[in-house]
């Protein structure tokens, strides 16, 4: 009896198990625009890639600032000398006949120094211009960071706007689908009574057919968007997700007339204000290259303690050992490098006025931007009031043409075409209304300020 119990208690633990993990499996989380645009903020790669890029930045200034400080440094040398060097001395020192020289090994078969060096760096006006630099290096990263959040945001706009597209194209389908059943079911009532012809039941039943392969199309189109989605959000392929906005709310809340009226200041955009970052970063580097002609100098203090000894008895009592301590200042003085210097300070000076050309050039291609970005919007805008327009009298059409179908006063071919336009139509409209919500959102990317 204890074992069947045990038996059933390790079953249902089982299922349990199984239970929670498919339900983990299957979560599904729902994300407006703004929501998912927050969480790509804190997930997508490319934002993670740049927070990391700031971090490195930090640790580049740290790194420059730390050259200029104290820097002390130990060191342990051994020396075994397998044959003592050998000097010529006088003989006459040893009494010999001048004129000779006598052969005399100094030194000591084992020598042990340790010793630390401390030096401080006293004057290099490239190690401050390097600082400044690289504090402006960490300014351009948190902008570049901006930047990608901007990028991002975009991004993220046109992939939800596309999988609201592919969802309300496959709604639309299936609406169609449940209008042409109908009138294929009352077309088969007529052709049973003897008021229709078999030729209009199949070609009602073949667009029946089609439509169903074209929702079943539009259905793995709709998850395929989905999951690029998902990919630019840094949200898990394996889990669902679902979007609370759609297309009409979301252009709800665009103020139309002040998104047109809005004027474009060059000079607050965040490409401009990073390209001025770039000519600000190679002037530093030309201000490096000038400041190389200048003298540096450094202070060091230096203290050892030497053993010598003709056995290997450094540490015991009897051992003796001999300090060293000295301390002085070094002094470079640039004189003559055959013109590298010269050389790199000109390289320098061309490089800052190819930057310049640049920042000159992005100037003008963000008012391009700008023009053509707002120009899209409004024909965009135009489109869509159109085929707003053309969508109803699409669907009047297709109205009367039913009437006239179920009075006998309409085939089945025109059934069909006034259908196929409706659906075309239908595509059209969701198809402007989609390049309208992309006009605003590279509209509002050209309008941002840093």
């Amino acid at each position: 009896m204890n074992r069947i119990f045990k038996i059933v208690i390790t079953t249902v633990a089982i299922l349990f198990a199984n239970a929670v993990a498919y339900a983990q499996e299957n979560t599904s989380q729902a994300f407006s625009l703004k929501q998912a645009q927050d969480f790509a903020f804190e997930n997508a790669l490319s934002a993670k890639s740049y927070a990391n890029g700031i971090e490195q930045a930090k640790t580049n200034v740290n790194e420059a600032i730390a050259y200029g400080l104290p820097q002390i440094n130990g060191s342990v040398s051994f020396q075994d000398f397998l044959e003592l060097p050998t000097s010529l001395v006088p003989a006459q020192f040893f009494g010999g006949p001048p004129g000779e020289f006598a052969e005399v090994k100094f030194g000591t078969t084992y020598n042990l120094t340790a010793g630390a060096t401390a030096s401080q760096m006293l004057f290099d006006p490239t190690w401050i211009i390097g600082v400044k630099g690289a504090k402006m290096y960490v300014e351009k990263m948190r902008n570049l960071d901006k930047k990608n959040d901007q990028d991002l945001a975009a991004t993220i706009e046109e992939a939800y706007y596309t999988v609201l597209v592919a969802q309300r194209s496959k709604k639309l389908m299936e609406q169609n689908l449940v209008s042409l059943e109908k009138i294929l079911f009352e077309t088969k009532e007529y052709y049973t009574n003897g008021f229709a012809e078999e030729s209009a039941v199949d070609q009602l039943s073949l667009l029946v057919s089609n439509s169903k392969t074209a929702i079943d199309k539009a259905g793995r189109q709709a998850e395929i968007t989905k999951n690029v989605l998902k990919l630019q959000m840094g949200y898990d392929q394996d889990k669902n997700i679902e979007l609370t906005d759609d297309l009409e709310s979301l252009w709800a809340l665009n103020n139309h007339d002040a998104l047109v009226n809005t004027k474009f200041d060059v000079n607050k955009h965040i490409d401009f204000y990073l390209a001025d970052m770039e000519v600000t970063l190679n002037n530093y580097l030309l201000k490096i290259e000038k400041a190389k002609y200048l003298p540096t100098a450094n202070a060091f203090i230096n203290y050892q303690q030497q053993a010598l000894s003709n056995d290997f008895s450094f540490f015991s009592d009897g051992g003796k050992w001999f300090p060293l301590a000295v301390w002085g200042i070094n002094i470079k003085l640039p004189i003559w490098d055959s013109f590298a210097k010269a050389s790199s300070v000109k390289r320098s000076k061309l490089n800052l006025e190819r930057i310049k050309y640049q920042k000159d050039f992005t100037a003008q291609q963000l008012k391009l931007q700008s023009t053509t970005a707002r120009s899209s919007y409004i024909s965009a805008f135009e489109q869509l009031r159109a085929e707003e327009a053309n969508i109803k009298l699409a669907e009047s059409i297709r109205n009367k043409t039913i009437t006239k179908f179920n009075e006998g006063l309409a085939n089945s071919t025109e059934l069909m075409q006034t259908e196929t336009q409706l659906t075309q139509t239908q595509g059209a409209y969701i198809s402007s209304l989609f390049q309208l919500m992309n006009a605003k959102a590279e509209l509002n990317k050209t309008l941002l300020t840093y």
